[in-house]
């Protein structure tokens, strides 16, 4: 195996761990909030923060802007006589294209953690967003399967 596949395989893998450490909160919360327990909310907001920055657009050469859509919701919830307001979506992904499901005044299902009923999610689960560091650890990984055949 040369230096360089050595190289590439240990910076692969260390950029893959760093996402994967990065993320760790993301990943606990969620695989653990297939546990929670549910309850109904109802949307009470609803507002665009989308932004544009320059970057390198595909569809076009060189530098333009480029736009990143994100909505957020607010949602109340009650849980034991106690109001509560969140706006978490879900853990590890974004709510780009919930805006059509999710109007003011619509009725949500709201799975919350009964240790903390402050912390609540729409969209349960693990989501790619937080798991993301495993890209570049199997990358890594057929790097060096590749570069053993050598």
């Amino acid at each position: 195996m040369s230096a360089f596949a050595i190289i590439v395989f240990v910076a692969l893998l260390g950029i893959g761990a760093w996402f994967l450490y990065s993320a760790r909160d993301l990943v606990r919360l969620g695989l653990s909030n297939y546990k929670w327990k549910k309850t109904e909310g109802t949307i009470v907001d609803f507002r665009d923060d989308s932004f544009s920055i320059d970057g390198i657009d595909l569809s076009s050469t060189g530098v333009s802007p480029v736009g990143y859509k994100e909505t957020v919701h607010e949602y109340v919830y009650e849980v034991t006589g106690q109001m509560y307001q969140c706006s978490t979506y879900c853990f590890g992904g974004s709510a780009d294209r919930a805006e059509a499901a999710y109007l003011i005044g619509t009725k949500v299902l709201v799975y919350y953690d009964p240790m903390h009923p402050e912390v609540a999610v729409l969209r349960r689960g693990l989501q790619f967003g937080a798991v993301f560091g495993l890209v570049p650890i199997g990358v890594a990984l057929f790097w060096l399967f590749l570069s053993l055949g050598d």
